[in-house]
């Protein structure tokens, strides 16, 4: 079931546990800053919540356990009461992080960190050393009046 949730939230950047609270993927977009690409950072926040799980959360449970949605509904809260007890008051969610209970209050642990994935670039000016050569260019009607010339030209020649 880890491994489920684990994969939803990587999808849909949000998970809600029922009674426990929610996890939100949070994103900050990259910057530039004078000659620094600053990476974007992405954090998992939790907050406290007393909210329930939409359906398509239910919905995406039930196809990848092959159940119904009542089913789906059923074993997710059963996983939720029995996780805590089983694990030492630890719900863990995959690779992300995971849920301590203490008493009543939940907290978050967790264990992803953008700047493993991404890192700031720094680029310095480009300088060279050669010296820019105008050239010249003919101008497009130049051409087609060339091209006309050498046309008559062979009219006149393949006439006689």
């Amino acid at each position: 079931m880890e491994k489920v949730l684990e994969q939803y939230f990587v999808q849909n950047n949000e998970l809600v546990l029922t009674n426990i609270g929610s996890l939100h993927l949070s994103k900050k977009p990259a910057t530039w800053i004078g000659g620094t690409l600053h990476a974007p950072e992405l954090t998992i926040t939790f907050s406290t919540n007393n909210s329930k799980p939409s359906n398509h959360f239910y919905n995406y449970l039930a196809e990848a356990l092959s159940i119904s949605n009542e089913q789906a509904n059923i074993q997710f809260e059963q996983f939720l009461e029995k996780s805590f007890d089983a694990h030492n008051n630890t719900l863990s969610i995959g690779n992300l992080g995971s849920i301590e209970k203490l008493g009543d209050e939940y907290t978050w642990n967790t264990s992803f960190t953008s700047n493993h994935y991404f890192k700031d670039i720094t680029i310095s000016p480009i300088t060279t050393s050669e010296e820019m050569v105008e050239k010249k260019s003919i101008q497009w009607y130049w051409i087609a009046l060339i091209l006309s010339i050498m046309a008559i030209a062979a009219i006149v020649f393949k006439s006689f």
